[in-house]
C-alpha cells in the first residue's frame, strides 16, 4: 500500500490497486466515527460515441444516467436500497458528464456497507422488462429537469458556448432520447466501461485502511470480470466561437437573469497548468466581482441588481468563467459586467486576503469526509491523481503572472443569455 502525502496539510491518503486493477483511496479521520464510501466509473453523459478494437459504437444521449438509474435493481423483487436499509447504509448515486459514482453513508456496519457497495454495482442484472418498466420514471425525472429554472439556464448557456460538444446536452438525456435506450446498449456500456481498471473507489472516514483494502480485494477475488477492452472515447473537435452571441429565453422566472459567459481556449495559457489556471482565476475573479468586490456592492446599493454570482469551470479545452445576475435592468448590467472584464484591476491587498482565506478553507475542509471524497473524486477524474501539492501551489501564487493573463480575459469569445419572466414577455 502507498501513502500519499499531502504536503502542508499533516495529511495522508492510502492508495491500493486490487489484484483486479481496481484503485483505492483512502484518507482517515479518528475524529469521526462515520464513513464515506464512492465507487465511480470513469463514464458519464459526455461518452456516447467510443471505440473498441475497430468498431465504433454511438449510443443515445442520457444512457450513463439511465445506467446508473436501473444498476439499483438487483434483480426483479430486489433493489440495492433494500440490502442497504438491513445493514443501515444510505445509499446514493449521481451522473456527471465525466463519470457515475455510487455512495454509502454509513455509521455502523461499514465492513458490510462496503461489501454491499461492491456487490450491488459489479451485479448484471438487465431485462428488457426492466429496461421498458424504467423508461417511464427516467422519462418523468427528465421532464422535471426540464422544468427546473436552475437546470434550463445552465444548459442554455451550455448551449449558447458549445456548437457540437456533448457538454451542450442534458445529463439525463430528453424524454424522446430516453426512450430509444435499448437492452443491447446499456450492456454494451456496461460491460465497456465498468470494469475495476476503468473505475476507482474512495473511502474517507474513521476505520483501519489494511482491513478495508482486504475487504475490497477479497470482495472482488470472488468475482469474475470480462477482459478490459480499453474503450477509446471518440469526441467532435469544439469550434472556439461560441454557438450563440445573444439569446433570450422566457422561462418561469420571477426577475429577470443574465448570464455573460466567456469561452477560452486552454491553449492561450501557455505554461500553466489546469489547476492552477483555475485557481488564479477564482482569485482574480473573486476580488473583482465577489461578495465583497466595490462592483458588487455598487450594483447592490444602487438596486441595479439582486444578485451577482461566478463561476470558473474547465470544459475539455475550454476555460469556462460565466457570471450571473438577477436584474431588473439587464442591459445595464450587460454593459457593466463587459466594461469591468475589460478593464480587470490587480488589487494586491484583496489578492493576498482572498488567498489566505483560500488556504483556511483548504485547511477546515479535512475536517469534512464528504468535502474530501469529493476531492479525491475530483483530482482522479480532472488530473488522473492525487494532488498532492494544492497548498504549495496557492501559497507561491505570483500575480505578476496576471497581467498576461488577464488579455485572454480581454479576448475571450463571448456568450450572453437573457432570461426573461413568461408574463413580462407576453404583456
Amino acid at each position: 500500500m502507498k501513502e500519499i502525502i499531502l504536503e502542508g496539510l499533516d495529511e495522508k491518503i492510502y492508495e491500493y490497486t486490487t489484484k483486479d486493477g481496481l484503485k483505492v483511496y483512502m484518507w482517515v479521520n479518528e475524529k469521526v466515527n462515520s464513513c464515506y464510501f464512492t465507487l465511480s466509473v470513469k463514464y458519464g453523459s459526455l461518452h456516447t460515441k467510443f471505440k473498441i478494437a475497430q468498431k465504433i459504437y454511438e449510443v443515445p444521449n442520457g444512457l450513463a444516467h439511465f445506467l446508473e438509474h436501473i444498476k439499483f435493481n438487483l434483480n426483479a423483487k430486489k433493489t440495492a436500497h433494500d440490502e442497504f436499509a438491513k445493514i443501515g447504509g444510505d445509499v446514493n448515486a449521481f451522473t456527471t458528464f465525466k463519470y457515475t459514482t455510487y455512495l454509502v453513508f454509513a455509521t455502523q456496519n461499514k465492513k458490510e456497507n462496503l461489501n454491499c457497495l461492491l456487490d450491488f454495482v459489479y451485479n448484471d442484472y438487465f431485462t428488457k422488462k426492466m429496461i421498458s418498466k424504467e423508461k417511464g420514471i427516467i422519462v418523468e425525472e427528465a421532464n422535471m429537469t426540464s422544468d427546473d429554472t436552475y437546470s434550463v439556464m445552465f444548459f442554455e448557456n451550455l448551449k449558447s458556448l458549445f456548437k457540437v460538444s456533448n457538454f451542450r446536452n442534458v445529463i439525463t438525456g430528453t424524454g424522446e432520447e430516453i426512450k430509444k435506450i435499448e437492452l443491447e446498449d446499456v450492456e454494451n456500456a456496461y460491460y465497456s466501461f465498468y470494469h475495476p481498471k476503468n473505475m476507482f473507489l474512495a473511502i474517507t472516514g474513521n476505520f483501519n485502511p489494511y482491513e478495508m483494502a482486504k475487504v475490497v480485494e477479497d470482495n472482488l477475488s470472488k468475482k469474475t470480470f470480462r477482459k478490459y477492452t480499453e474503450p477509446v472515447i471518440i469526441s467532435e473537435t469544439e469550434p472556439k466561437k461560441v454557438n450563440r452571441k445573444y439569446s433570450e429565453t422566457k422561462i418561469n422566472i420571477t426577475y429577470p437573469t443574465i448570464k455573460y459567459s466567456l469561452k477560452i481556449p486552454l491553449a492561450k495559457f501557455k505554461g500553466i497548468e489546469n489547476i492552477d489556471l483555475k485557481m488564479i482565476t477564482i482569485l482574480l475573479f473573486n476580488t473583482n466581482f465577489g461578495a465583497t468586490s466595490d462592483f458588487k456592492t455598487e450594483l447592490i446599493e444602487k438596486a441595479l441588481a439582486l444578485s451577482l454570482s461566478y463561476s470558473v469551470d474547465i470544459y475539455e479545452d475550454y476555460l469556462v468563467i460565466t457570471l450571473t445576475s438577477t436584474t431588473n435592468y439587464p442591459d445595464e448590467i450587460i454593459n457593466r459586467i463587459k466594461n469591468k472584464i475589460d478593464n480587470l484591476e490587480i488589487i494586491s491587498k484583496d489578492i493576498k486576503r482572498k488567498k489566505n482565506a483560500l488556504l483556511a478553507t483548504l485547511i477546515l475542509d479535512y475536517d469534512d469526509i464528504e468535502i474530501v471524497n469529493s476531492k479525491i473524486q475530483s483530482d482522479i477524474i480532472n488530473e488522473g491523481k492525487i494532488i498532492t501539492d494544492f497548498k504549495t501551489r496557492i501559497e507561491n501564487f505570483d500575480e505578476n503572472i496576471l497581467p498576461n493573463i488577464i488579455k485572454n480575459y480581454n479576448n475571450a469569445n463571448v456568450a450572453i443569455n437573457v432570461f426573461l419572466p413568461q408574463e413580462n414577455q407576453e404583456n
